[in-house]
């Protein structure tokens, strides 16, 4: 009988704390893989929401060299449906920005560089 209300209260509270977790509906997961693929180092990478007119501060603090990858998380509070995304090159090229990213719908954001176009893409899963 007291093994039996043990186990009876203790699956209340587990039920009870499920139902207790956080759920953030209006704020889709938008943490991704930024993964470098151009042949040459990213001094600085900049992230804002696409309404924003201030970069704010690299979210890198040293180089990403050429075949690097880094996993950029967002706090629970971001909340924003497009976002862009700028990197300044470490050889001083023109910097590149991306407009109105959906990052809810990307997981892995893959950079390259093409010599003979003189062009910088991503390609996104």
């Amino acid at each position: 009988m007291k093994l039996t209300r043990t186990l009876t209260l203790a699956l209340a509270a587990l039920v009870v704390g499920l139902f207790s977790i956080p759920v953030h509906a209006d704020n889709p997961n938008l943490d991704f893989t930024l993964v470098n693929k151009t042949g040459y180092g990213i001094k600085e990478i900049y992230i804002a929401p696409s309404a924003s007119t201030d970069w704010g501060d690299s979210i890198i603090s040293k180089p990403m060299e050429n075949a690097d990858s880094l996993a950029i998380t967002f706090s629970p509070k971001a909340q924003a449906e497009h976002w862009d995304i700028r990197i300044v090159w470490v050889d001083e090229g023109a910097d590149v920005v991306w407009k109105h990213c959906k990052l809810s719908e990307i997981s892995k954001f893959t950079l390259h560089y093409n010599r003979e176009t003189d062009e910088t893409s991503a390609d996104t899963e």
